[in-house]
């Protein structure tokens, strides 16, 4: 709370001094925060938050430092304008422009001098009660995202908790980080750590440590494709009493899609599917889904439907006679909660 407030603060005195000329000719003094999913997001004094097509921009002009992605995956840094022929994207760095269609660029990202100000991200929070079958479930969910010039760190936290009647309260606890670090055109270097605590799958803790690379299929602004690959080291421990930990060296390969749709109502869908096929335990093959869909019911608030899912064909304790039947491996779930985006 005391970042957003910081970040409020910061954004509330921030100088208005970039400049956009849309194609009716209309001129806006503004301060330009970024360009995404199709979307140019400024901010004036008179109107506040506002975003603009980036087909209806005609010029664009700011002394602020940019990190400037095209589709096809070039990264550029500095301050940006447009040329002459308004065709084109001017990116300038100490004594060195480089230009970039303007058609081509899909995201711009505003590089600040101080910590607080490149952090973006979101927080969740869902509630839902029925009579019928004393069935109560709380969710909450909250991500953060800092961008430097190359380089970008993610951080996300999600908490479920559901009880029914006088059973066991079912819960799933999950934390992750990870980074990125632009190679060259489409590829980027991976590295993570995912720590979960799930009653379904019987883990008291699980531990995920991940290497490997990013490839960007497809970037436009309303669609995005990715592939990754790599290594991954798995320590998992179990509630169950008797049951061994178990530590393996997996493989894994993912797949993300994202798609937008910027007319009033806003909405975006994110999709992962990783397999983790292990290489220590023959024939163990882990699967992993992660989904959101969001829509905007006004400015920075959202209406989100997670849905998750986990399979594991070689569960703890599968080899045992007196396994128990529930320990099929498998949990899944449908989320709905409200989510604030700063």
């Amino acid at each position: 709370l005391l970042a957003v407030l910081v970040l409020a603060a910061d954004s509330a005195l921030a100088q208005k001094t970039d400049i956009i000329t849309l194609v009716n000719g209309d001129r806006l003094t503004c301060e330009i925060k970024e360009l995404a999913r199709g979307l140019l997001r400024v901010k004036t004094d008179s109107a506040g938050t506002i975003y603009i097509e980036w087909l209806d921009i005609a010029t664009i002009q700011s002394e602020k430092y940019f990190s400037v992605e095209t589709a096809s995956g070039v990264l550029a840094f500095g301050t940006i304008g447009t040329s002459k022929d308004q065709a084109s994207l001017e990116v300038t760095y100490a004594d060195r422009t480089v230009g970039l269609k303007k058609h081509a660029v899909v995201i711009i990202t505003r590089v600040r001098d101080s910590f607080w100000k490149r952090l973006e991200g979101s927080i969740g929070l869902g509630f839902s009660v029925k009579k019928a079958n004393e069935d109560v479930q709380l969710n909450f969910s909250a991500d953060s995202e800092y961008h430097s010039q190359r380089h970008v760190y993610l951080v996300q936290l999600s908490a479920l908790v559901s009880s029914q009647n006088e059973n066991p309260a079912a819960e799933r606890y999950v934390g992750s980080f990870a980074h990125q670090a632009y190679l060259k055109p489409k590829w980027a270097s991976l590295a993570g750590a995912q720590f979960e605590h799930n009653t379904e799958l019987d883990l008291d803790l699980r531990a995920l440590i991940q290497g490997g690379a990013v490839y960007r299929f497809l970037n436009t602004n309303k669609t995005r494709l990715d592939g990754s690959g790599g290594l991954a080291l798995n320590n998992e421990k179990y509630l169950t009493e008797g049951r061994d930990n178990r530590i393996s060296l997996e493989v894994f390969a993912s797949v993300g899609y994202d798609f937008f749709k910027f007319n009033t109502p806003k909405a975006d869908v994110k999709i992962r599917f990783t397999v983790f096929p292990s290489l220590t335990q023959g024939g163990r093959i882990r699967t992993s889904l992660d989904s959101k869909v969001r829509w905007e019911i006004i400015a920075d608030l959202s209406l989100a439907l997670t849905i998750y899912a986990s399979t594991d064909n070689q569960p703890p304790g599968a080899e045992l006679e007196d396994a128990d039947e529930t320990d099929n491996g498998t949990d899944y779930g449908f989320i709905t909660s409200i989510e604030w985006t700063y």
